[in-house]
């Protein structure tokens, strides 16, 4: 098996690899559809088992409806986009306008999928098989959308009160005994629901497993990754999907995965692609793709 983080930061792009058998997580913002392209290419890939987008938030389907109508995509696993955004992708307050926006793009990509590819809601699965191994689905309900309807939680029922963060979902898999975590935006935060509060922890309770290969949630933001979570963890290798810049000066995700694990190597996508390879034996190595 291989894992291929691409050359990125403040976006996902995950390709797991057997053989020709490839399969993505994310899919980056619409412009990188040309750096997608370039490095399928450069495998010789035509042909996706499936894609899985973790939530709705453009730097994670953003290149969705190209790859459907370019590649041969079997399938695209995905949950319905919730129209209950308090914030944008980047933080910014969302308006109806902005619902409005993101909801037209929802069906026009739906709509891509649904005419190129077989659409799966995620809502309703808790696993996905990739060859031999099984990906292991975390958190798939529409949350946001069961908070703002839960009637017996008056400080939620019917207020808007997260972005797409909160629909996020993890993936968590085993490969010839290597533990790895892909985190997507998942949270770690208190909160005034039982669904929203700390995500990431109530995952890592029921994983109950070291991890070897740790995606860090949220491209290494704050409020993602808790220290309570983290010590379940307890990360070998932990790869962001960000810069040094700001994770030096806006985050403590370093500081917080050394302590959990003083010995955790740190991998950024910054600069460089990361492929890992993981042996039959169960044997561990990565290398920078220095094409780039």
């Amino acid at each position: 098996m291989e894992l291929h983080f691409l050359k990125t930061t403040w976006s996902d792009i995950i390709f797991l690899k057997q053989g020709n058998d490839v399969a993505m997580i994310d899919t980056g913002f619409e412009e990188q559809f040309k750096d997608i392209k370039e490095y399928l290419d450069k495998l010789g890939i035509q042909k996706i088992s499936f894609i899985l987008l973790t939530h709705f938030h453009k730097d994670h389907y953003g290149s969705i409806s190209n790859l459907v109508k370019n590649y041969h995509v079997e399938k695209v696993y995905f949950k319905e986009y919730s129209v209950l955004d308090k914030t944008t992708s980047k933080g910014t307050p969302a308006d109806d306008q902005y619902r409005l926006d993101e909801y037209r793009k929802w069906l026009k990509i739906k709509k891509d999928i649904e005419e190129n590819s077989t659409l799966i809601s995620v809502e309703n699965i808790e696993k996905i098989q990739f060859g031999k191994y099984t990906l292991e689905l975390f958190h798939t309900s529409n949350s946001m959308r069961e908070i703002y309807d839960d009637s017996n939680n008056s400080a939620s029922y019917h207020k808007i009160l997260f972005n797409e963060n909160q629909n996020s979902l993890a993936v968590f898999l085993q490969v010839n005994g290597v533990n790895i975590f892909l985190g997507g935006d998942i949270q770690d935060i208190e909160s005034i629901h039982s669904k929203a509060t700390y995500v990431n922890y109530q995952i890592a309770s029921k994983i109950n497993e070291e991890i070897d290969i740790y995606k860090v949630p949220h491209h290494g933001t704050i409020q993602c990754n808790s220290e309570k979570a983290l010590e379940i963890y307890k990360p070998k290798i932990a790869i962001i999907t960000n810069g040094r810049e700001y994770l030096e000066t806006e985050s403590t995700i370093f500081q917080d995965l050394k302590k959990a694990n003083p010995n955790v190597q740190i991998l950024l996508t910054e600069h460089h692609s990361i492929i890992f390879n993981i042996t039959e034996t169960g044997t561990i190595s990565y290398q920078m793709d220095e094409s780039e």
